[in-house]
């Protein structure tokens, strides 16, 4: 009886997933194989149930088709359900055998004419011959049907959870939530990977600590009802690491639903400003139950695993000896690893270790190696150091200015270079977070996007490890959202447009980041249909953005630099997703904001790719120092290549464009008049020379004209304000030793004026 049970099980879970079936949905393809081939080895060993093995086979050969063959995909999930309901129906006695033969010669036909249609060899996969078969009766197979009487209908439990001990302590409340906060999102990211590496140990536990953790932290500050979902999270996932349970799409959208409701939960405490009082009056309207039932359900489904199946698994017992014991234990009131011993079955030790792993619910919680500082305290040490740096700065100064310079000891000023330079790494340090952080919550919004646009994709992450100051990691997750939001439902095609294009039918994105010199490159790339050139060079001439007599010499970079601009969008149609022209504006000015780029590159029907490129930090950087004109101008010492003194007669000027050239090196480098920019005086010199820096951005060469050299330094930028937000060239001010100011120059701002 247990064996026909699983067999109904297994035909019902295999017709659900049938029945959710999507179009391109190769996961569930792959999966509902396994499936069916577990049916089959169950049939295998029911000597009546054995004839319908083959149908399986065959079956199983239909979806290997579908690979292969799209435009049969339809039919064949049809035809497939179908056969396996009215299995179904057989077995549970709603159809009779009859009619299931004319089921069965129905499927057989069908099947043999797609596969021959698709050229598919199948001698040796032969159906029953069921032709002379009048009724099927099977004798061992008969499941008895529940009616529906008062005491066989589910009562739905409810529950009710006592709030009257939650702590009053308003910091501690609130500390809980910001922990849990971070257990939930630790428990999402591994959520996300476990839908693909779904057997992956590290992943299982580490979701496991995470419900564990929140449910005994919510326990200790009477949050009961916290504690209650938390604790039926906990269980399922302690029944998946101990492989009782096998992790799928449904299980996973189910646990989400609980972390959702969670994360409600704890925003009310935020609400309720993390009073006691006004979080036990909001918790008591709120009903959970019907969560926790359903949890329940599936939590009964499954039971502890018996002495006697963890030996076997072990090998340390065979199933002949295990029921023998079993008949003995009938006859004395023993446990039967008491008989195991006593009959020399098993020795204690193995019995002992089988009820050691089973009585083994406790987990190691690891410990943070870090501490938690505030963003204020950080902030105003930062501030600090940048003083410290200042006036560092400021003292050698004095020193060098000094007639009596040899009162100050050299030692003590190298040495207070040093301390300074110590503090400044290791604040700069602290305030540096891996990238992984923001990565693994665009898995989540990846999943969801993909799923409510019915696509299937596959998100790769590289370079996570990558550290970031922090704040250019608070600025950057709304841009990297939106690219990626874009990337699925502009580039990613479906299922069936990648089938008709040869491509894989599900969606391929990389999201990775990469350090390149003191600088951090991050980059999206989907494999989806490209962008439309001819679609983007149109929609700017509408606008007026463009010249129709330039448009067909310009760049592919300044083309599809008009992607960026306000209410710019070549989508056909506007989706609750895309198609306002809205989503790479954003994009554009938070990069902006933290003194960024963004490019694309793009190829029609092969693949679409965002580089954005960022400074590592924003507090202290190396500089160029510069004089032009009155002022001090700081250029970012790692694009400086050389500095050159020149004749004037070394610059050509092209009257054509209106354009001075260098020819230095074997190259023609274009000539920049920094005074002209930043509106200063040019200043020239007795000797008639021209004092110039070559510097490299995107692997091309600048030459740009400047008065005088000061040198390098180390330089903390300081915020303009609003008052100079207007220029884009510059990424923030200074102040030096001497007590004067300097603007740090954006030379991509500087490029494009």
């Amino acid at each position: 009886m247990e064996n026909n049970e699983k067999i109904l099980q297994l035909i019902d879970s295999i017709n659900l997933k049938f029945s959710n079936y999507e179009k391109g949905d190769l996961l569930t393809l792959i999966d509902l194989k396994d499936q069916i081939a577990n049916l089959k080895e169950e049939f295998e060993k029911n000597e009546e149930l054995n004839l319908f093995s083959s149908s399986l086979s065959v079956i199983i050969e239909l979806i290997n088709t579908i690979s292969k063959n799209t435009s049969y995909e339809e039919k064949i999930i049809n035809l497939v359900y179908n056969y396996l309901k009215s299995l179904n129906d057989l077995f549970n006695q709603n159809i009779k055998s009859e009619n299931f033969i004319d089921l069965q010669i129905e499927f057989q036909n069908e099947s043999l004419s797609i596969m021959q249609s698709c050229n598919i060899d199948k001698e040796n996969l032969n159906f029953p011959d069921i032709s002379n078969i009048k009724e099927m009766t099977f004798s061992g197979f008969k499941i008895e049907k529940k009616i529906d009487t008062e005491e066989n209908i589910e009562k739905k439990e409810e529950i009710h959870f006592d709030f009257s001990h939650i702590v009053d302590d308003q910091q501690l409340l609130a500390q809980f939530v910001l922990e849990a906060s971070e257990h939930l999102d630790s428990a999402q990211f591994r959520l996300i990977d476990l839908e693909y590496d779904s057997k992956n140990k590290e992943f299982i536990n580490t979701v496991f600590r995470d419900f564990h953790t929140i449910k005994g932290s919510s326990a200790f500050l009477g949050l009961s009802n916290i504690e209650a979902l938390a604790h039926g999270l906990e269980d399922i996932f302690a029944l998946i690491r101990d492989e009782k349970m096998l992790i799928s799409k449904e299980l996973i959208d189910f646990i989400f639903i609980g972390v959702n409701i969670l994360r409600n939960l704890l925003d009310i405490m935020r609400t309720c400003n993390f009073e006691p009082e006004n979080i036990k009056n909001a918790f008591e309207k709120i009903a959970i139950s019907d969560f926790l039932n359903l949890s329940k359900k599936i939590l009964s489904s499954y039971t502890v695993k018996k002495i006697g199946e963890i030996l076997i698994e072990s090998g340390s017992l065979t199933d002949d000896k295990l029921k023998t014991a079993l008949k003995i234990q009938t006859q004395e009131d023993k446990k039967i690893g008491q008989i195991l011993v006593e009959e020399k079955m098993a020795s204690s030790e193995e019995v002992l270790e089988a009820v050691k792993m089973q009585n083994h619910q406790k987990e190691q919680v690891r410990r943070a190696n870090f501490v938690k500082v505030s963003n204020e305290k950080l902030n105003t040490l930062i501030d600090i150091v940048g003083e410290l740096v200042i006036n560092q700065s400021m003292l050698k100064q004095e020193i060098e200015n000094s007639k009596n310079s040899s009162e100050v000891s050299d030692r003590t000023i190298n040495q207070l270079e040093h301390i300074t330079t110590t503090i400044k790494n290791l604040v700069l340090s602290m305030g540096m977070v891996p990238i992984g952080e923001i990565f693994n919550k665009l898995r989540i919004v990846v999943r969801n996007t993909a799923s409510e646009l019915k696509k299937s994709v596959f998100l790769t992450i590289e370079g996570e490890q990558t550290e970031l100051d922090r704040n250019v990691i608070e600025m950057l997750y709304d841009p990297l959202m939106h690219i990626l939001r874009n990337c699925i439902d502009h580039g990613i095609e479906s299922a069936e447009e990648r089938k008709n294009c040869g491509k894989n039918p599900i969606g391929q994105i990389k999201l990775g980041a990469v350090h390149k010199g003191s600088a951090i490159e991050i980059y999206i790339e989907d494999d989806g249909q490209g962008i439309d050139r001819e679609k983007v060079k149109a929609k700017a001439i509408q606008q007026k953005l463009l010249d129709p007599e330039m448009a067909d010499t310009v760049s592919d970079k300044d083309l599809y630099s008009f992607l960026f601009r306000p209410g710019f969008s070549t989508a056909e149609k506007v989706t609750s997703i895309s198609g306002r022209g809205v989503g790479l504006d954003v994009v554009k000015k938070n990069i902006d904001k933290i003194h960024g780029r963004v490019e694309i590159q793009s190829e029609s029907g092969k693949f679409t790719r965002f580089v954005i490129k960022l400074p590592l930090t924003l507090a202290i950087i190396e500089g160029f120092v510069t004089i032009i004109g009155e002022n001090k101008y700081v250029f970012p010492f790692n694009q400086l290549e050389e500095v050159l003194v020149l004749d004037e007669s070394s610059i050509s000027i092209s009257k054509e464009r209106n354009e001075a050239i260098l020819f230095h090196r074997g190259m023609h480098i274009p000539v920049i008049f920094a005074a002209d920019i930043f509106n200063e005086k040019r200043k020239k010199r007795e000797d008639g020379r021209i004092i110039s820096l070559i510097l490299i951005m995107d692997q091309l060469r600048y030459c740009i004209i400047i008065d005088d050299v000061v040198g390098k330094q180390e330089i903390v930028i300081k915020n303009l304000g609003d008052l100079m937000s207007e220029y884009h060239y510059f990424s923030g001010g200074t102040i030096f030793g001497d007590g004067s100011i300097g603007f740090v120059v954006d030379l991509q701002g500087m490029l494009e004026y």
